[in-house]
């Protein structure tokens, strides 16, 4: 995929993340209440969920230092 900043090709890779830990990158949000999250309210569909952990698909530019991920916000 192409940086729709700068042209130049970006990197695939994964977000991940596990419990309560910082979020991380690698090649290859105001917090949601206690209610909204048992309710699921403001999930990422990106995200895929396992017992104790999320990751997400995304695209890096390492010369803008963005990222770009595809997701839908689920509502009330």
């Amino acid at each position: 995929m192409k940086c729709p900043f700068c042209g130049k090709e970006m990197q695939q890779g994964v977000l991940s993340g596990h419990d309560r830990s910082q979020i991380t990158w690698k090649a290859g949000e105001q917090s949601a209440s206690l209610f909204d999250r048992m309710m699921g309210n403001g999930k990422l569909t990106a995200a895929k969920y396992g017992l104790a952990s999320f990751s997400i698909e995304a695209y890096y530019c390492d010369d803008c230092k963005k990222m770009i991920l595809d997701t839908d916000i689920q509502k009330f």
